[in-house]
């Protein structure tokens, strides 16, 4: 028969193995090249070693070729099993559809003993090889076939057996008969079922949200025994996700924005005696030069063409600094067929969020920050500040609150005039009872005793500047810093140059008007309402040509009046404040001095003006000096790495958790959970990268979500948008309608969803050991302690908003409360690598349905340690593995798994950075098994 390449026996293909002559679309097979489409399972028998009378460690290595090509290509290979001649493999053969898999399809199984695992020493014991359509065809779905070796001798066996990777049935294989009689394998159903109605299980490759966020899947294969005599079925995946550039892109835009609206209002300051006009001037510089780094860091990103994360070798690399470190998912399916049991387990994996680039000579962002509070201490950041909120912290939330006041009294101040146009006294009431609550409260506000002192400052920082106190005799006496009438400058941005305008009020004059303009509408409403509209003053045409009421026409004036009036006050509030943040450590001394020591405000503006020339070392020092620069560009840099892992995480979490009705109503009455787990030794660089850290995922604590409905399925679309500033961002995540409509009402009307982040931190290398024995763990052993409490505070939260605990019928010994106990007691007890803090508050986490994130220096080779072992602990805790095999199955991830190919991702070699004298410091359960590392790149 010649060799044509085509199946000899006709009849229609095994849906996703494909004809070799036909492309998957012609045949109406829409197949993602990561879904798999053919699982094997193997176990050897009689191996025979001519060579000693040992027993072999041997490994199946398979690869395939499909005609008519003649190349054999290297697919996979199973784990190492030592010392037996009846090895049955854990490591399962998974061909994915990008296989290109068909009936003639040539598999080759390579048996391999390795004699030193260290160096690498092996050689072949023998070899078999079978076409794919004969397991297809085999009665029993399973081939026992003769290992040959290179004399054509037999040196044992080879057990071949194929599984179906299906939800619905628990047989190893499912038959269906075709029109010529064959009985064909069937493809994962899961797979193809709408994307709302799949409930425990959602394809990184096939569901719309998460095939919109990840891509470059790598799937690994395992078959574990449990107590009661079944079979685990386990798929590992790990991804790459989109938003590794997508969220440093956005949050850039943000950052650049805010920039240059810092640079407008330094400008709209106007003239300012020399003294602050030399500080004005640093701290323009400082914006701009951040504007300029900023938008080339953007730049290069948005023209970044390649894989869809940042490499541990590119850690230092500047144009990637605001790129989280190897940022991926790493997923685990449970199956267990027989009793319907199919659950995923997401870790979001990260290198160490901290700036690289900048370097680590100095310290991190904690020890930094402690050294300037002043910086940049956002409400709540608990990073290096002091205990209270700082009176600059205080400055930006007072100016926060009243550009929300003016907002909200120009939306009412409009709601009135609708009212008016349509002349109806009911909604004129109500609109105007809201808009005098607001003003009044905008009023109230600005009589806070911080603004005062802004005010007045800035008023004693202008070149003409004169103030009038008595002297001994009663007389008033005026003193000036000028005789220039200059006005207060107002400045518009247009890209890098401005455009000045000019306006001048008094402070006193100005809150004068808005009280005056707001009692104007006030009494006009009263006298609308109280009497009905005569019916020709209705949709009269002014000479615009727009319809409207002569009660409209009438409140017009009144409406602009108070709008022009908190415009101008909010203005002025603006320019203050922003001179207030100029004044650094001055202003908190002046503003803590008790109430009876404290100066009048003409001491106060004395101060100001006499005594700049000896403060002036000290100012430049504090808010003008290039460390401020320097500072906020790492925290900037901290916090979109931070960032970039959490919305991964989110987003992944509430995908997966759409069907759970508890875990949705805890979302939105308590927060999500965010757990980070540090395997960073409190040691020299990796002691800096700690504290950048622990400010970074401080600041996430500002962060809030918001889902929205997705205006397609398209993967822009369903990308989060970032909207917001530094203080607070707010992470828009869209969903097709039919996941939208899965919402509760309370998130579907537009609610903020807050997290809370927590991290515990546990050294485990060779630098851990020196920090306990020369160095200092307090840092480790303080974050631990800070975070537990956290931990702790949302246990109680969540018990008291929740109906039903996460703790119901659970054993004693796994419950909540008691698991809690135990991390309480870790986290207090000084204990050499108390790796237990960090498996119990990981339990504990899933448990209060949360966001798993595990990272080390750089998420490749301490992370796959921790990964591994805590699918392998998941999987004996909650779907009883066999005890038995517990080393096994986790020498088996770490060998075969995907965390060694993100090695391979990261540095071009399939072996973890370890080498044996390192190992030995390592806690037993974090050592690999030999031959799979070696002294490579980190």
């Amino acid at each position: 028969m010649a060799k044509t390449g085509q199946d000899p026996v006709p009849g229609p293909e095994p849906p996703g193995l494909l004809n070799v002559n036909e492309p998957a679309e012609r045949l109406g097979i829409h197949l993602h090249p990561d879904e798999p489409i053919l699982e094997l399972s193997l176990a050897c028998s009689e191996l025979i070693t001519p060579r000693d009378d040992r027993r072999p460690n041997s490994f199946v290595q398979v690869s395939y070729v499909t005609p008519p090509g003649g190349f054999w290509t290297k697919h996979s290979q199973s784990e190492i099993i030592e010392a037996t001649s009846t090895p049955l493999f854990m490591t399962t053969v998974v061909f994915t559809a990008g296989s290109r898999l068909t009936v003639n399809t040539r598999v080759k199984l390579s048996v391999w003993d390795v004699k030193d695992r260290a160096t690498s020493t092996m050689y072949e014991i023998g070899s078999a090889m079978f076409p794919v359509k004969d397991i297809l065809h085999a009665n029993d779905h399973r081939l026992h076939l003769p290992l040959k070796s290179s004399e054509a001798n037999t040196v044992g066996y080879i057990t071949i057996l194929s599984w179906e990777l299906s939800d619905k049935t628990p047989m190893p294989i499912s038959r269906s008969p075709s029109p010529s009689n064959k009985r064909v394998l069937a493809v994962d159903e899961s797979l193809f079922e709408p994307v709302s109605s799949n409930a425990k299980y959602c394809s990184l490759s096939r569901d719309v949200v998460l095939k919109a966020l990840y891509e470059s899947t790598t799937t690994k294969t395992y078959r574990f025994p449990t107590t009661a005599g079944s079979t685990l079925s386990v798929q590992e995946f790990m991804a790459e996700t989109k938003l590794s550039f997508h969220i440093p892109i956005q949050l850039l835009k943000i950052l650049i924005d805010e920039e240059k609206q810092q640079v407008v209002e330094l400008e709209d300051l106007g003239k300012l005696t020399p003294h602050w006009e030399q500080v004005r001037k640093s701290l323009l510089d400082h914006h701009l030069h951040l504007v300029h780094e900023y938008t080339e860091a953007l730049h290069g990103l948005q023209t970044y063409r390649g894989p869809a994360f940042k490499a541990s070798c590119l850690k230092e690399d500047k144009r990637f600094e605001f790129v989280p470190l190897n940022l991926h998912l790493q997923r685990m399916r449970v199956q267990l067929l027989e009793e319907e049991i199919d659950n995923v387990y997401d870790i979001v994996t990260v290198g160490a969020m901290a700036a690289h680039t900048v370097g680590f000579k100095q310290g991190g962002l904690k020890k930094l920050l402690s050294s300037h509070e002043d910086v940049y201490s956002p409400k709540g950041s608990g990073s290096g500040s002091s205990p209270g909120q700082s009176h600059s912290a205080k400055a930006r939330d007072l100016l926060s609150s009243i550009q929300a006041l003016k907002t909200q009294i120009m939306y009412y101040s409009e709601s009135l005039m609708r009212s008016a146009k349509d002349l109806a006294p009911g909604d004129m009431r109500r609109a105007l009872d809201s808009l005098t609550d607001k003003t009044r409260q905008l009023v109230t506000v600005c009589e806070d005793r911080l603004l005062d002192y802004a005010i007045h400052s800035l008023k004693a920082a202008r070149p003409d500047y004169i103030a009038t106190t008595p002297n001994d005799e009663g007389d008033s006496v005026t003193l000036t810093t000028g005789t220039e009438d200059d006005p207060t400058a107002k400045w518009t941005w247009e890209g890098d140059s401005f455009k000045p305008r000019t306006s001048h009020s008094s402070w006193e004059d100005t809150l004068m008007n808005v009280d005056k303009s707001l009692d104007c509408i006030i009494k006009k409403v009263d006298q609308m309402t109280q009497q009905e509209p005569p019916a020709n003053l209705i949709n009269r045409t002014p000479k615009k040509g727009r319809k409207t009421s002569e009660w409209s026409e009438a409140l017009y004036p009144l409406q602009q009046t108070l709008t022009q009036c908190v415009s101008l006050l909010t203005e002025k509030v603006q320019q203050s404040l922003t001179f207030l943040l100029l004044q650094g450590t001055n202003l908190d001394c002046w503003l803590e001095t008790p109430e009876k020591k404290r100066v009048s405000v003409f001491q106060m503006d004395q101060s100001i003006t006499s005594e700049s020339d000896e403060a002036t070392s000290e100012m430049e020092t504090s808010c003008v000096s290039s460390r401020l620069q320097e500072l906020q560009n790492r925290r900037d840099i901290v916090f979109s790495q931070a960032l970039s892992a959490v919305v991964a995480g989110f987003i992944t979490k509430l995908r997966t958790s759409l069907n759970d009705e508890n875990f949705l109503r805890q979302l939105y009455l308590v927060g999500l959970l965010v757990h980070y787990e540090s395997l960073l030794s409190p040691y020299a660089d990796e002691l800096s990268m700690l504290e950048d850290m622990v400010v970074g995922i401080n600041d996430l604590r500002n962060v809030t979500f918001k889902i929205v409905p997705a205006s397609s399925t398209s993967t822009h679309d369903l990308l989060p948008v970032l909207t917001g500033t530094r203080t607070g961002i707010n992470v828009r995540i869209p969903l097709p309608p039919g996941l939208y409509g899965l919402l509760p009402a309370e998130i579907r009307s537009g609610m903020l969803l807050r997290i809370q982040p927590v991290l515990f931190t546990v050294g485990i290398n060779e630098k851990a050991t020196l920090a306990e024995k020369f160095g200092n763990t307090s840092l480790q052993e303080i974050v631990n302690i800070e975070n537990f409490s956290r931990l702790n505070s949302y246990y109680e939260q969540y018990m008291e908003m929740m109906p039903a605990p996460a703790d119901v019928d659970q054993p004693h010994q796994t419950r909540l409360a008691g698991l809690l106990q135990f991390l309480q007691n870790n986290v207090h007890i000084r204990k050499s690598k108390n790796v237990e803090i960090l498996q119990q508050s990981a339990e504990i986490c899933r448990r209060l349905n949360g966001v798993r994130i595990t990272g080390c220096k750089s998420a490749k080779d301490r992370t796959a340690m921790s990964v591994t072992l805590e699918q392998c602990t998941v999987l004996q805790l909650e779907h009883m593995m066999a005890p038995q095999i517990f080393t096994n199955a986790l020498d088996c991830m770490r060998s075969e798994g995907c965390r060694r190919e993100n090695t391979m991702k990261n540095i071009g070699s399939r072996k973890y950075a370890f080498h044996s004298l390192q190992l030995m410091a390592f806690p037993k359960n974090y050592r690999p098994p030999e031959g799979t590392y070696g002294n490579v790149q980190t």
